[in-house]
């Protein structure tokens, strides 16, 4: 081992002992993630993920995106210094590594707390629901926006379609018409929705 060691150029000794002691923690966060033991900083002590993960970024840092991006990085920078490249490439192969190992990991957890999260959510259950939104809800046919609302017992996130041709705005409030797929929900004007009800004769607000 020693001998080994003694071997590496300085840079690869470098790169070795930032990628053997990152790689050992991420061996031991994944054998922590098999038995159910979440440690990472994403996640809180009952398991649940932070609201920020659930946001329009990807969560990029986090304990395991910065195990990965050392692990995989120094790794990528170990086998670029081995195989004779100068010490400027390696590091730029390091660290273009190391990015996209914390862009991977980033994603993948996002999709993961995505999916646990509405794996048993009946989204048909909004419909009716007042949302408040969260990020503005653009015209009819010019895309999406994203709106809060309380869906069996548990405050979630949607993607929102307008039903009509008015801009929703940050902290205005909606009305859930319909929806369009299993994470998106088509929403309209709190008030249209107030006056349509009372000309009917019954108020679902009251």
């Amino acid at each position: 081992m020693v001998a080994w060691w003694d071997s590496l150029s300085l840079a690869g000794q470098i790169y070795a002992a930032i990628a053997i002691p990152a790689t050992v923690v991420m061996l031991v966060q994944a054998i922590l993630l098999l038995v159910g033991v979440g440690i990472d900083g994403d996640v809180d002590g009952d398991g649940v993920p932070d609201a920020d993960l659930d946001s329009d970024g990807l969560g990029l840092i986090s304990i395991r995106g910065i195990v990965a991006f050392f692990s995989i990085g120094g790794w990528a920078g170990f086998v670029a210094d081995a195989g004779g490249l100068p010490v400027a490439v390696s590091v730029l192969i390091a660290f273009a590594a190391g990015l996209i190992a914390l862009f991977g990991v980033a994603f993948l957890f996002k999709s993961f707390y995505k999916l646990q999260g509405s794996g048993n959510l009946m989204i048909e259950n909004a419909v009716g629901k007042a949302a408040k939104v969260y990020l503005t809800v653009p015209p009819k046919g010019q895309g999406h926006g994203k709106v809060n609302l309380l869906l069996q017992e548990q405050l979630v996130e949607l993607d929102a379609l307008n039903a009509g041709d008015t801009p929703f705005l940050t902290g205005q409030s909606v009305i859930v018409c319909s929806v369009a797929d299993s994470q998106t929900v088509v929403v309209k004007g709190l008030d249209t929705e107030k006056n349509a009800t009372n000309r009917g004769g019954i108020s679902k607000w009251n």
